[in-house]
């Protein structure tokens, strides 16, 4: 028993030491027009885009729409590989999962601000701004993989160096998280705003409740949630900074 423990803390001594911020996220199709975005330095976000012919104050309602895991590009090479624990069906329901709890760590950030700036509402109306969220990449990494005891030491070093290559990240073994999201007016139903962002989950040390081979991206999707927000309460020019890359995870 103790050997074990050893074995999983010395594993995760290694985990993710590159940093939080990963590779451009790569285009997946959920995003009409991806050339409108661009960086901005003042954003925690890859890339950004809003259409300045559109009001900030006009909107004091957001309405969050369940999040689209359809565009998730790792999905074809998870359901692909020959692992255990790693079948279609659970895959879907864990993906499902991840991507309800996105939902719902995006409505507690709005409902939450001090600054009341919107109210979190169930469906769109004129003075709505509609947010619109999707994965788009998801894999671990081969480190949490092993500690989670999902593959052997030999099969998450395999996982580990094609992920990369198989999902078309920049990443190689470390883990990343992708997500991109879309405005749009309540009233007329047009895209006023877009962004993209993709991440390495925190250097950390891990409490092992609950944990599974998702749970790293928990800390990243609360940290998009409360920048948003950010984003959204400043006006433009705003310096907004990016979370710190190494944390206390504890589910």
């Amino acid at each position: 028993m103790a050997r074990s423990l050893i074995t999983k803390i010395c594993l995760l001594a290694g985990l993710f030491l590159a940093g939080c911020k990963a590779g451009e996220v790569p285009i997946s199709g959920f995003i009409p027009n991806p050339q409108l975005m661009s960086k901005d330095a003042n954003v925690p976000f890859h890339r950004i885009y809003r259409d300045n012919k559109f009001d900030p104050n006009a909107y004091n309602e957001i309405f969050i729409v369940p999040v689209n895991t359809d565009f998730i590009s790792a999905r074809g090479f998870w359901e692909g590989l020959n692992i255990a624990n790693f079948d279609k069906e659970k895959l879907k329901k864990e993906i499902g999962e991840l991507a309800d709890y996105t939902q719902k760590s995006f409505a507690k950030a709005f409902r939450e601000d001090p600054n009341h700036r919107f109210t979190v509402v169930d469906t769109a109306g004129p003075n709505t701004l509609t947010l619109e969220l999707a994965l788009v990449q998801v894999v671990p990494s081969r480190t949490i993989l092993g500690v989670v005891g999902c593959v052997s030491p030999g099969i998450a070093a395999t996982v580990g160096m094609t992920g990369g290559v198989a999902s078309k990240s920049q990443d190689v073994g470390k883990g990343v998280v992708a997500i991109e999201g879309r405005f749009r007016d309540g009233r007329t139903g047009e895209i006023i705003g877009m962004f993209a962002d993709c991440e390495h989950p925190k250097s950390a040390i891990l409490d092992f409740k609950a944990l599974n081979w998702w749970a790293p991206a928990k800390v990243i999707i609360n940290d998009w949630s409360k920048q948003l927000v950010e984003v959204l309460d400043s006006p433009p020019g705003t310096v907004i900074k990016d979370s710190p890359a190494f944390e206390l995870l504890v589910w």
